[in-house]
């Protein structure tokens, strides 16, 4: 008797079943992991540039002696805040944090320091406002930041209030 030694029809139109569902499996196992990979860079992204932006500020208006309300935009959604401050040597400076093309751009004495914000990171609204009381004043600040480095959309809200050294 002769041996068969190869495979029939049957037996690969099975394996190859098999192999493709397999494949399908494991692609979509990469797709769903680089999703979230990529999903996971963008927060991240959002994050970091959102801290970092409120960290400048809150040490910019902290050592503030008060509000420029003359020059201040504020409880406007693209506000800008105007501070007058003193540095190490007590000389007279103005901060100033303005929204201008999706950056959060940063001038001392109007000469621009630079954007707050990382890249492919935009803020979509800045509203600050102002806190009063007989003690001192305060800065509340709410904004929202987008990415834009990608097709996917993400957007983060920042929020705080932060009281003037300066005013009492």
């Amino acid at each position: 008797m002769k041996k068969n030694k190869g495979y029939s029809l049957i037996e690969a139109i099975v394996y190859l079943a098999i192999f493709g569902t397999l494949s399908v499996l494991v692609i979509n196992s990469f797709l769903v992991v680089l999703s979230s990979f990529n999903r996971s860079r963008i927060n991240s992204n959002l994050a970091e540039s959102g801290a970092s932006a409120m960290e400048r500020m809150s040490r910019e208006i902290r050592q503030a002696k008060n509000i420029d309300t003359t020059n201040s935009v504020l409880n406007s959604s693209f506000g800008t805040l105007q501070l007058n401050s003193t540095n190490s040597s007590n000389v007279a400076k103005i901060e100033k944090f303005n929204v201008s093309n999706g950056d959060l751009n940063l001038y001392e004495d109007d000469v621009l320091v630079g954007n707050l914000l990382g890249q492919k990171v935009d803020i979509t609204s800045f509203i600050v406002r102002r806190i009063t009381t007989v003690e001192g004043e305060a800065v509340k600040i709410e904004m929202t930041l987008q990415n834009t480095g990608s097709t996917t959309i993400a957007t983060a809200n920042f929020y705080n209030t932060i009281i003037l050294r300066g005013s009492y």
